[in-house]
């Protein structure tokens, strides 16, 4: 058995009662001789863990050149029995959680005497509220959805190095969870993740959308939540996932927050309140971003069928044709009407005419191409920009309309069934024509004119009828 002094013992007796960590080593061979209980609560290592200073820093340190770029030449710079500047840093801890410290010490003989304060909360709650300026900052100036949340997860993943973070939203409409945000997932994760469906057993996310409660899984590879998806987390590296679903201010489901392991591991109550701090402020971003989103959706599309308002179509048929005029292009015209629409109404009433023009509006939409703008500019009618399209190709596409329209059919209160057509009118720039938005409509709206005082139902042009 060792025989150490006296002085040694009752130093030792005394350092086991103070709440800051403290360690000693032997300045000649730099091996550790103590470290204190605060020592081991704080980092988890015990004295045998620590042979020596330098096997104890390539412990915590996350790069192994840290030793030798800054730990060695501070000590250096200390040699002498004087007040040594503290040096605040991140230290891995033996179970691989992070702890921001300030390191000092003091030489006494043959001894320096090691002190680590631990700063974690503070850094935490600092980076935290940083993280939440920042995201809240990016809320006002209307970011990306995607950029809002990579702060959130990156926030995370700061605090806890070991983790991988994943922000899921939950689409209603077809029940699933899409992408929110997974920056450091390889891209074969997030495409098998991307539009899974929520549900008993569907992994830590897709279980806790469905539940609406936080699901906690230690060990993927045992846990009848993650059955169907162990080998998908073999290939990500990943064996524990706790999630939390993002619940908005109503108690809507928004989406999924998740971190995940890469060994078996159980949260912390520290981890605990990491994960509900990542779910409260995604919740904030994705609800204000959604509130921003149905404000647009509000100013600049019909309530009714989806498609542009009058003020966002005319916006945007103002761009198109600057562009058209500039680049010398082709540019169309359509303006729809439905047939007899006001007859409709008068004798089914407003609700099945509400469900005719929406039903309009999808067909439409089924027919037209991506770069092609169609809008509501008034009661049953509609106008659509044919971009970089010619004569020949706008008469085309107004036909394809009339004869899909035409096949459509909504249902009355009384499962009556009906049909309804349209009549279109259409009108084309080329060369130096039509200059302004007004000839250019006023083209398109005398040709629908003639459609329907020809029966309706059919397709004329400024110039021909189809």
């Amino acid at each position: 058995m060792e025989n150490r002094p006296e002085t040694n013992i009752q130093l030792e007796r005394v350092l086991e009662t103070v709440p800051i960590a403290v360690a000693w080593s032997s300045i000649a061979s730099d091996r550790i001789d103590y470290i204190n209980e605060s020592f081991s609560t704080l980092f988890g290592y015990s004295l045998e863990d620590l042979p020596d200073l330098k096997t104890w820093y390539e412990h915590v340190f996350p790069d192994p050149r840290y030793y030798q770029q800054v730990i060695e030449p501070w000590i250096r710079d200390h040699q002498e029995n004087v007040p040594v500047e503290g040096l605040s840093t991140r230290m891995f801890c033996k179970d691989g959680s992070v702890k921001k410290v300030r390191i000092s010490f003091s030489i006494v003989a043959d001894k320096r005497f090691w002190y680590f304060n631990d700063l974690t909360d503070y850094w935490i709650a600092e980076k935290r509220l940083r993280a939440r300026s920042d995201m809240l900052e990016m809320v006002a100036k209307s970011s990306a959805l995607t950029d809002i949340l990579d702060v959130i997860v990156k926030q995370i993943q700061q605090e806890s190095p070991l983790s991988l973070c994943s922000v899921l939203l939950f689409d209603q409409a077809e029940q699933c969870l899409r992408l929110g945000a997974a920056p450091d997932f390889p891209d074969f994760y997030n495409k098998a993740v991307d539009g899974i469906k929520i549900g008993l057993n569907v992994g830590s996310c897709g279980t806790a959308a469905y539940l609406k409660t936080r699901v906690i899984v230690d060990d993927i590879f045992s846990h009848r939540y993650w059955q169907d998806y162990t080998q998908l987390a073999a290939l990500a590296g990943v064996a524990a996932c706790w999630s939390d679903p993002i619940m908005s201010s109503k108690g809507d489901l928004l989406g999924t927050f998740a971190i995940y392991k890469r060994v078996p591991s159980s949260p912390t109550k520290k981890e605990f309140e990491m994960i509900h701090f990542a779910s409260n402020l995604a919740s904030i971003a994705i609800e204000s971003f959604r509130v921003q989103e149905e404000l647009e959706q509000r100013a600049y599309f019909d309530h009714l069928t989806g498609l542009a308002n009058r003020g966002h179509f005319f916006q945007q048929f103002e761009y198109v044709l600057s562009k058209a005029i500039a680049e010398n292009a082709p540019l169309a015209v359509l303006m729809m009407d439905v047939d007899h629409f006001k007859s409709v109404n008068d004798a089914y009433g407003h609700k099945v005419g509400d469900s005719l023009l929406q039903k309009l509006a999808e067909m439409s939409l089924s027919i037209l191409r991506k770069d092609d703008i169609i809008g509501r500019i008034g009661g049953e009618e509609f106008a659509v920009l044919l971009p970089a399209t010619d004569q020949q190709e706008a008469f085309r596409v107004a036909q394809r309309l009339r004869e899909n329209i035409e096949k459509g059919v909504v249902f009355s209160a009384d499962a009556h069934t009906l049909s309804f057509t349209v009549s279109l009118g259409v009108a084309y720039r080329q060369h130096n024509e039509y200059t302004t938005i007004t000839e250019l409509l006023n083209a398109a709206d005398h040709a629908l004119y003639q459609a329907k005082a020809a029966g309706r139902n059919c397709v004329f042009s400024s110039q021909h009828q189809l």
